[in-house]
């Protein structure tokens, strides 16, 4: 039986939370719109999994139903091995393929699902179930949300030069932005197989919904002279 002040406190608590996930979504949506790697998904699981954790210290006449227990039961104790050991588990998820990344929402996911069973194990089963739906929201409705409002699109272009042309990065550069595409300077990666050469890079374009942006910069990387073929795709931002 769950004690009577339990209901109202569990209530703050999923409050306390969800002005966590929406706190994580706006730093989240900063990197979204830039086009990194770890999206505002990433960030709102991690900030309301922190909130989480952290509440529970500050509630111990609640832990374990309101019985009366001593010191041994203090549940801090080992939360932090679990989320530690749960860590190693969700980065074993993480590969990265040359400039992208993958596995960073589930791996977060895998260890903020962690705290949900901490909140179940000592009794805070309204807060569990408010975690849970929290995660569901970060999960299916922020991309939804975040495919509706302008960002930077990150695509991996592959770009293989007629033989015996050796290209001019900054030219390429230049042609690019005049068009609106940005170059990331830390992704340019000049290939050479004897034969050709390949420039490796990741090309941003704004984005905005119903927008196909593979297309637009397939249209302008056509233009590029001495040009033999190309390859984009999206850069996972997993």
């Amino acid at each position: 039986m769950l004690p009577p002040d339990s209901i109202p406190s569990g209530l703050w608590m999923v409050g306390n939370m969800a002005l966590a996930l929406l706190l994580g979504w706006v730093v989240g949506y900063e990197r979204y719109s830039s086009g990194r790697t770890a999206g505002s998904q990433v960030y709102c699981l991690v900030c309301t999994t922190s909130c989480a954790v952290t509440l529970i210290a500050g509630y111990p006449s609640l832990w374990y139903w309101g019985t009366v227990h001593d010191g041994s039961g203090d549940p801090t104790r080992v939360i932090n091995a679990i989320l530690t050991g749960i860590g190693f588990l969700g980065a074993g998820i993480i590969v990265q393929t040359g400039i992208s990344v993958r596995g960073l929402t589930t791996a977060a996911s895998i260890w903020g699902s962690a705290a949900i069973g901490i909140l179940v194990g000592v009794g805070f089963y309204l807060p569990a179930i408010g975690l849970a739906a929290l995660f569901v929201v970060s999960m299916a409705v922020v991309p939804k949300v975040n495919r509706r409002l302008p960002a930077h699109a990150a695509i991996k272009g592959t770009l293989r030069f007629r033989e015996g042309h050796k290209p001019d990065t900054e030219l390429i550069q230049g042609f690019l932005a005049e068009r609106g595409l940005r170059v990331s300077p830390d992704s340019l990666a000049v290939v050479y197989d004897g034969r050709s050469f390949e420039l490796h890079c990741l090309i941003f374009a704004r984005a905005v919904a119903n927008t196909n942006i593979i297309s637009a910069i397939a249209k302008e990387l056509s233009d590029i002279a001495d040009m033999e073929s190309f390859t984009v795709t999206h850069s996972s931002r997993a």
